[in-house]
């Protein structure tokens, strides 16, 4: 087993990296940042041979670190290891929708309830006709 330890970095060849994405996410990622393996490799303090390895996926990265690679690729580790940043405030994610569709909703819900009133006025004149057909068949003349 070879080991690489340096003072902020740890790297191990002990096996694959579980998700190959994570190698593809590294490298999309540098490639947006517009920074090279070699100055990648010299901010986190590893040999270029090291860092070729971990974007290969030859190397596995140890998780603690995955956080300090993020950093300096100015990301999140989220980002490196799914391929995308999730919602950090689902919160303020609702309060977007809530601002953005408030108004709307709060004229649905005064329509709907307008509805409501509407529906139990039918229901009312229906029971009404309903009273007034039974009383009318009670009246009328039995046809024999």
């Amino acid at each position: 087993m070879h080991v690489c330890i340096t003072d902020n970095f740890v790297l191990t060849n002990t096996m694959k990296m579980d998700n190959s994405s994570i190698k593809d996410n590294i490298r999309k990622v540098r490639k947006a940042r517009k920074l090279t393996q070699e100055e990648l490799a010299d901010r986190l303090d590893i040999s270029l041979t090291a860092y070729r390895d971990l974007e290969k996926g030859n190397t596995s990265i140890v998780n603690s670190n995955v956080i300090r690679l993020a950093e300096l690729l100015d990301t999140t580790a989220e980002e490196l290891v799914l391929g995308y940043r999730p919602v950090q405030a689902p919160g303020k994610l609702l309060e977007d929708v809530r601002s953005e569709y408030g108004g709307k909703i709060e004229a649905m819900e005064r329509r709907i309830a307008d509805l409501e009133k509407l529906v139990r006025s039918l229901e009312e004149t229906i029971a009404t006709k309903n009273e007034i057909i039974a009383i009318l068949k009670k009246s009328a003349p039995a046809e024999n």
